[in-house]
């Protein structure tokens, strides 16, 4: 089988399940079945197919009969596509145990339309075709979050990127009388193209200041639709902002500056309101604001170093960010789907209602504690090899011959060890006041294993955040593939030596210090009642998460009131009315009704 046909296959597994699911929905169970397995076996022929175009190297092109347009399978959009199927595998069969909590609902439904939408707008070799698929995605993404008022906020701000990305897709048709990628390689877009391209892509992607829908969005809804908002939808938006950026030619240097900037205030912003956050899948998706920020920064160094005709730092730029935005679906997936497992037990999003978690669900908190470790990218995790190689492109950036790319390469060096710093404190908070001490609720002590295929998935994860970090040396020359240089300009930028050695030497030196320190440990031990300044002990008496991010809260309190000044719904007078739910769903039923005409017309 080749790759066209193994993608189109996926995409009509995809469509097949979803139809059956809704079917079937008045079954609940069985609706997930279905939805699960024909999710699975869609994400495998996608992930199949993207890695035959990845391994290769070569480009795949047909023309799809039903609705004569071309679909295209490249080495860059291939990078997608394996996220998209390897986290979509494992999101698909923990869905099926999701469908058996009795307050869950059938969403078998949306879950397979958004995937089938996301993959058809990754292998879109027209613009105008990207950016209809990319709404037809996000459409299904307003319908996973209930219409509550987090899908009323999406909705409404999806608007505002719709208008601005036709606003786009108009222009480019009036200066060149085309859409096709193909056509446009190499047209100058110009200035208005690019800004409007990117802030529309940046309202998907959750760029800040544009993130106002990403919190609420994750927060309210079920773990594998969060899941698939932070590794599906918002990577569609940096797939729309890096095609923009490419499609052009050579770009200007003030592109690459303004989307390092953008990144960077992205990734600190982000981490920092992680920090504050007690709602497991809030923080997360805060989180997810901060990782889209570090793949921006590796975007934005290799488009700079196009600017700036570097090849070292276009490699290491390029390579780094998407490496990067492979490692996060995964660990984030794996997050994700982890604290779903808990809210599956205990009902419980909000951290400070748990605790002692680790000793009701082993198997859930390793997997989390591998998470967590990797979103705090220490090694040998996969988290710490992107942005390794991120820190090489800034390194190359402070040598450029450009007066503002020497002024920034050390300037977000420091930025993104200072966000590294809280990630490692968010890690500590989440995992000390979620998985140990001790229960705070009746809920937490009654918690009990989660369901085999909810664990499996989980474990599954985080075995490929392992695994995508100690591979680091071997995986990272095939994304040399993608990027717009000379093969062996990529292979050489990175050193695998220096990489393999890091991922083996960094992990083991606590225990070398440990073993250096050993004599200075005490000769014994005495145990005893924790002192609590002469009162009787209670177990009430743990540390919190509020308490726990309080001295970073009030250094930053500047910084956090900037989440009230820039939040859109207090521009929208009668936001809160009951009626609004209603209309905004009428609403997006008729948009998404018209966008699929829209599509089938193409092919009368």
């Amino acid at each position: 089988m080749n790759a066209i046909f193994m993608i189109n296959s996926a995409v009509a597994y995809f469509a097949a399940a979803a139809v059956l699911a809704w079917l079937l929905s008045f079954h609940k169970t069985l609706s997930g079945w279905i939805a699960g397995i024909g999710g699975a076996v869609g994400s495998l022929m996608t992930l199949a197919a993207a890695t035959a175009v990845l391994l290769s190297g070569q480009t795949a092109e047909a023309m799809i009969p039903i609705v004569r347009h071309t679909v295209q399978l490249t080495p860059l959009n291939a990078i997608w596509l394996v996220t998209f199927g390897l986290c979509g595998v494992f999101i698909s069969l923990f869905n099926i145990d999701w469908h058996r909590h009795q307050h869950t609902r059938a969403n078998g439904l949306l879950v397979n339309l958004l995937m089938a939408s996301a993959v058809c707008t990754v292998i879109a070799s027209n613009l105008g075709a990207l950016v209809v698929m990319a709404e037809i995605m996000a459409l299904c993404g307003v319908f996973l979050t209930g219409c509550s008022a987090s899908g009323k906020l999406w909705f409404a701000l999806g608007r505002l990127g719709t208008l601005l990305l036709a606003l786009a897709c108009w222009l480019v048709w009036q200066r060149f009388g085309t859409l096709d990628f193909a056509a446009l390689n190499g047209q100058p877009l110009g200035n208005d193209v690019w800004l409007l391209g990117v802030v529309g892509f940046g309202l998907l992607a959750g760029v800040i200041p544009l993130h106002g829908w990403v919190p609420q969005a994750h927060a309210n809804a079920s773990a594998p639709a969060a899941a698939l908002f932070s590794t599906v939808v918002m990577k569609v938006g940096l797939f729309g902002i890096l095609t923009i950026t490419l499609t052009g030619g050579q770009p200007p240097l003030w592109w690459g500056v303004a989307l390092l900037i953008a990144g960077m205030v992205t990734a600190f912003v982000g981490g920092l309101y992680a920090l504050m956050e007690h709602n497991i899948q809030r923080l997360l998706a805060y989180h997810t604001l901060e990782n889209i920020g570090i793949i921006l920064l590796g975007i934005g160094a290799g488009v700079t170093g196009l600017a700036l005709n570097q090849p070292a730092l276009i490699a290491a730029g390029f390579i780094g960010g998407l490496y990067h935005l492979v490692n996060h679906s995964l660990f984030k997936s794996t997050l994700f789907l982890g604290a779903g497992s808990v809210w599956f037990r205990t009902g419980h999003r909000d951290i400070e209602k748990l605790g002692g978690i680790g000793k009701k669900m082993p198997v859930i908190s390793l997997a989390m504690l591998v998470g967590l470790m990797a979103m705090a990218a220490l090694p040998p995790l996969n988290g710490f090899a992107g942005e390794w190689v991120i820190y090489q492109s800034f390194f190359a950036l402070g040598q450029s011959d450009a007066f503002i790319a020497r002024l920034l390469g050390p300037l977000l060096a420091v930025g993104l060890a200072i966000t590294g710093a809280l990630a490692v404190m968010c890690m500590a908070k989440v995992y000390g006041v979620t998985f140990l001490g001790a229960p705070r609720t009746r809920e937490a002590e009654n918690a009990c294993c989660a369901p085999v295929l909810m664990c499996a998935s989980v474990v599954a994860l985080a075995l490929c955040c392992i695994a995508g970090g100690v591979a680091t040396p071997w995986l990272l020359p095939l994304l040399g593939n993608a990027i717009p240089l000379p093969l062996t300009t990529a292979h050489t930028t990175v050193s695998q030596p220096m990489m393999a050695l890091l991922l083996i030497a960094a992990p083991l030196l606590p225990f070398v210090l440990m073993l250096f320190f050993r004599r200075d440990r005490l000769p014994s031990r005495s145990r005893g009642a924790a002192w609590a300044c002469g009162y009787e002990h209670e177990q009430s008496m743990v540390i919190t998460a509020h308490g726990f991010a309080m001295p970073v809260k009030e250094n930053f309190a500047a910084v956090l009131k900037l989440r009230h000044w820039l939040n859109p719904v207090g521009w929208m007078p009668g936001w809160q009315s009951a009626a609004v739910p209603a209309l905004f769903r009428c609403l997006a039923l008729i948009e998404l009704a018209v966008l699929v005409v829209i599509v089938i017309s193409r092919g009368a």
